[in-house]
């Protein structure tokens, strides 16, 4: 039976984004990266989280909520031992969480984040002779460009992947095919005729 050659391509952030805001001690603006610590604060009969952040300068903190005035029985119970604990992982799902920056009205800065990629073979019917796709999992926001994530990881000129796109041997399967599009969960890229897909991911693994 033959098969589709089909690949998951997983980004897994390898570093945290930083905010940028005024830092009182630097009397300028600054950028705060995240300590992976969290602070609980109780008020009476209600609950105030925080996930704390440091001046990269100065250490001066500044505590971003995450929830304010709330009551302990509507914190999962979960939860909120790993945030006794200080969870990485849970701070982690914090820190490129956007609502939060958005709520905080936080400068989120998500340039420079550098990130490992895990890729898996997945077996599926084939449509298209010596085809080969690409599922991305991307499951942290992370900046960059279709066209610059290719070109990092098949070791191919940027001006050969425009030049691959134009003649429709890489189609991005997203609402306007655009290889400036920003890589995101979900998206697949489609490489027609690859004979030796072995060869040509020969730099991911």
């Amino acid at each position: 039976m033959s098969y589709l050659k089909k690949y998951r391509w997983e980004l897994v952030p390898e570093n945290l984004p930083k905010v940028k805001r005024n830092c009182p001690k630097c009397n300028e603006k600054a950028h705060y990266i995240s300590s992976e610590k969290f602070r609980i604060n109780a008020n009476k009969n209600n609950l105030d989280v925080w996930l704390i952040y440091q001046c990269e300068k100065c250490k001066s903190t500044w505590n971003m909520t995450i929830y304010e005035r709330i009551k302990p029985q509507d914190i999962n119970k979960d939860e909120y031992e790993r945030f006794l604990s200080n969870d990485k992982e849970l701070a982690k799902e914090y820190a490129y969480n956007l609502d939060l920056y958005s709520r905080n009205k936080a400068e989120l800065i998500l340039e420079g984040i550098s990130y490992k990629l895990i890729e898996n073979k997945l077996e599926s019917y084939y449509i298209n002779a010596n085809e080969l796709v690409v599922e991305i999992v991307c499951k942290y926001p992370i900046e960059i460009r279709v066209d610059k994530f290719l070109s990092d990881n098949l070791g191919i000129s940027r001006s050969k992947i425009k030049n691959m796109h134009k003649k429709g041997m890489i189609i991005i399967k997203d609402d306007k095919n655009l290889l400036n599009s920003k890589i995101k969960n979900g998206m697949e890229i489609h490489f027609l005729n690859v004979e030796e897909p072995r060869e040509f991911l020969k730099n991911i693994g």
